[in-house]
């Protein structure tokens, strides 16, 4: 179990790589990045949304873009997170990570409120925001002995730990 706690972090880290990857790609590609988000709330693929409405394709394209921009940002901000305070053993960014769960729990509750096209499959951040919010809360609960005391405790665990 201690190998497991030990590398619970890699976890996090890797949540964070990958949005931070998928961030860009929508930063660079825009909507085309993941044609299937168009389907699943319109009902029709980006080029005929597209040819209906360019103005409003071109406003939706860079919304996507733009959320892009923050997808890289909050993966890079969880990344620094993770790579130093959480590493270190600092309770307060054990709470703090606990947003990444949390975030990815209420990806597809967006879809959801906002309504997706009658018959449509559900678009690939349906799916993933719930894996990704159960497998970072139970790497969060598996490392929290960690976090779990005064600084002093702590201090001596990871001493132990390291032994």
């Amino acid at each position: 179990m201690r190998q497991l706690r030990g590398r619970a972090w890699w976890v996090l880290a890797f949540f964070a790589a990958m949005i931070v990857v998928f961030g860009v790609g929508d930063a660079l590609v825009g909507v085309a990045a993941d044609p299937a988000i168009t389907v699943t709330l319109s009902g029709l693929p980006p080029g005929e949304v597209q040819a209906q409405d360019p103005i409003g394709y071109r406003l939706f394209d860079f919304a996507a873009r733009s959320g892009g921009v923050n997808l890289a940002l909050l993966g890079m901000l969880l990344g620094v997170l993770v790579a130093v305070p959480y590493r270190a053993g600092q309770r307060w960014a054990w709470r703090t990570l606990w947003v990444l769960p949390i975030w990815a729990a209420l990806v597809p509750v967006a879809y959801v409120v906002f309504g997706t096209a009658p018959g449509q499959p559900p678009a690939p951040p349906m799916i993933s925001g719930p894996i990704v919010a159960v497998v970072a809360a139970a790497a969060l609960i598996v490392d929290r002995h960690r976090f779990a005391g005064t600084a002093s405790e702590r201090a001596g665990r990871s001493g132990a730990d390291a032994a």
